[in-house]
């Protein structure tokens, strides 16, 4: 166990009925890099506010290396805790060099000039960071990430034990959010700084924290390492979006990849269920396109890493999933039937039949009693025949067969309409 260097226990920040921070409890050990994230009003530089003593706490406490943090001085906890926050502006034309000693005065008595020492160790942030060679010039010169680096040289001036960082890439390009980011995983991994760091940018947390905090309306949603809060479900959830969690075997970390947002269900075709039999992504549209009219969907058998078993997952469809070049085995194929049984109308897509999907159509021949809508492909049929016999079995085959899968949402929802649904006759 590891030395605790902040501890916030059951924490609350209220701004009259409005719980800005909600029994907010963690702790962060020494040399962990912990981000906090989550969508906008969350709470997140409330807390780092606390931290600061910058806000009233309603309630709880906040430690930084055991001592409550209302019992230090100002001088005091600046000497442990240094912070970078999410805006840095300034009309006067400092230069680089006095901006980065300011970090030294919780060092210096009240009438104390900086001495000898004080200039090495400014000289040493500043090439830590990278701005050495900018020392003599104005702030007001420079741009968004040079600022940010200098920024971050005054709060390493300090010598703290704890950096803070409120969003300290927000407003700034790729090439110099990645600059800060590395700068602040190197103190991290090489100078053994405890790094609490507000983050916008989800992939930049994977990267570069060990432990992520998610939070949202104050309160804390999930808490742990990277592949426990960086999850298809965890993220989607919170912020309402769906979206592909993958390895990036260039960065060696997870990352998102966000596909849309959510729409609101339709209260029509709620709790109204579909198969769809697709793959070769001739399904994923249609897949989209009734999740996002509100049915409940489910998909198989499709092959894993086939673009339709992808875009469901990325749904989060249920879906029935079979190894490459393998078949259908009797396990998936009774899956499948499972939910065929379940749904209220199955959907075959013009996906092309070989031997290994023909179970597909096998499972599809004993549903004539629903309703069942074929996407018209007449080169469909790659297993000898045996398909299209199948598909003659099925006495629907002829009036539900379509040329378009764009008309397939329209027929379902008046096939599946109840009496008070359905439109009016015309004369």
């Amino acid at each position: 166990m590891g030395e605790e260097m902040l501890v916030f226990e059951n924490v609350t920040v209220a701004y009259g009925e409005h719980k800005a921070l909600d029994n907010f409890t963690q702790t962060i050990q020494k040399g962990e890099f912990v981000a906090l994230i989550g969508p906008n009003g969350s709470g997140k530089t409330t807390l780092i506010n606390a931290l600061l003593g910058e806000v009233d706490i309603s309630g709880g406490e906040v430690f930084v290396k055991g001592k409550n943090v209302k019992q230090f001085k100002r001088k005091e906890l600046a000497r442990i805790v240094a912070v970078v926050p999410q805006h840095f502006s300034t009309s006067f034309g400092f230069l680089v060099k006095d901006i980065v000693l300011f970090g030294r005065h919780p060092y210096l008595g009240r009438m104390e000039s900086e001495s000898a020492k004080d200039y090495e160790i400014a000289d040493e942030a500043m090439r830590q960071t990278g701005v050495l060679h900018l020392k003599e010039r104005k702030i007001t010169e420079l741009s968004g990430g040079e600022r940010q680096r200098v920024v971050i040289a005054s709060a390493l001036a300090q010598q703290p034990e704890i950096l803070v960082l409120d969003e300290p890439t927000n407003h700034l390009d790729i090439h110099h959010n990645l600059d800060i980011m590395e700068i602040v995983g190197s103190l991290n991994r090489d100078k053994g700084v405890t790094v609490l760091a507000v983050l916008h940018d989800i992939n930049s947390a994977a990267r570069y924290a060990n432990r992520i905090v998610l939070m949202k309306q104050g309160a804390i949603v999930a808490s742990g390492s990277v592949n426990e809060v960086v999850t298809e479900s965890i993220i989607g959830n919170t912020y309402n979006i769906d979206l592909i969690v993958r390895y990036n075997r260039f960065t060696e970390s997870e990352e998102i990849v966000p596909i849309r947002r959510r729409r609101q269900t339709q209260s029509e075709n709620e709790g109204k269920k579909i198969h769809v039999i697709c793959g070769g992504g001739s399904g994923q549209f249609l897949l989209e396109e009734l999740r996002n009219k509100g049915y409940t969907v489910s998909c198989g058998v499709v092959n894993v890493g086939d673009s339709d078993c992808e875009a469901a997952s990325s749904l989060g469809i249920q879906t029935v999933m079979e190894l490459p070049y393998m078949g259908i085995s009797e396990k998936n194929y009774e899956k499948n039937l499972e939910l065929m049984r379940l749904a209220d109308a199955i959907v075959l897509t013009d996906v092309a039949i070989g031997n290994g999907n023909l179970r597909n159509i096998e499972a599809l021949s004993l549903f004539e009693d629903k309703p069942i809508i074929i996407i018209r492909n007449p080169q469909r049929d790659f297993t000898g025949g045996k398909c299209d016999e199948l598909l003659n079995k099925i006495e629907q085959y002829p009036k539900t067969e379509l040329a378009d899968v764009g008309e397939t949402e329209y027929l379902l929802s008046q096939m599946l309409a109840s009496p008070s649904e359905m439109p009016p006759d015309t004369p």
